[in-house]
């Protein structure tokens, strides 16, 4: 399992059919509770980073109210997206870098670090983790989102394992977490890291907060 495959997840990212357009809208919906989640951790002068940044919908949101936004994914596709997007929308404090997760070229850079559906789809989801805050500098939050054991998404999951049914899962292989193995990554990290759940809980979505 690993994200890093650049050929899976530019067939992803260039999807166009009745599932990715579910997911799309899906993930409409959850860009807004991510908005009023990640705000709370930015201020006009911050400069942010997404890691997985896929098509930066959500990164796009963000940008007009911060200094920068960067957004890094290995997907060409997703990042000749997201640049698209980005022009369409006016926006010019966003730039989109090509780079994988398990060694990402920053250190000690960003205010704020964040990344959503990206950990849990690699064989060691702590090191990408570790990425994350090697790129905050001193005194910014990490913020990741991960898919929540006890969810809808897991059961989603388990009914696409079987072969004739896998197609239906728009993503990866991934894991899925509980407040007890999110937060042994926090701790194994740093001692200024916090676990919660979204809110609503049905949503399925655990965070990892972690502060450099």
């Amino acid at each position: 399992m690993g994200s890093q495959d650049e050929n899976k997840w530019n067939e992803v990212w260039s999807r166009q059919n009745l599932l990715s357009r579910f997911v799309d809208f899906g993930r409409k919906i959850y860009n807004g509770f991510f908005l009023r989640i990640i705000s709370a951790y930015l201020k006009t002068d911050s400069v942010m980073l997404e890691l997985g940044c896929g098509t930066s919908t959500l990164l796009l949101l963000a940008a007009p109210k911060i200094k920068q936004a960067v957004g890094l994914d290995i997907s060409a596709e997703a990042l000749k997206i997201s640049e698209a997007n980005a022009c369409l929308q006016n926006i010019a404090n966003a730039a989109f870098v090509k780079g994988d997760c398990v060694n990402v070229p920053y250190k000690d850079e960003f205010d704020f670090v964040w990344s959503q559906g990206l950990i849990e789809h690699f064989a060691d989801p702590e090191r990408i983790a570790r990425e994350h805050f090697k790129a905050v500098k001193p005194g910014g939050t990490v913020l990741i989102a991960v898919p929540y054991l006890y969810s809808y998404m897991y059961i989603w999951w388990i009914i696409t394992r079987p072969k004739i049914f896998r197609s239906f899962w728009p993503w990866t292989e991934q894991v899925f977490f509980t407040q007890k193995t999110l937060a042994g990554i926090g701790k194994s990290i740093t001692k200024n890291y916090k676990v919660f759940l979204i809110k609503p809980r049905f949503l399925g979505i655990i965070f990892l907060e972690m502060k450099k």
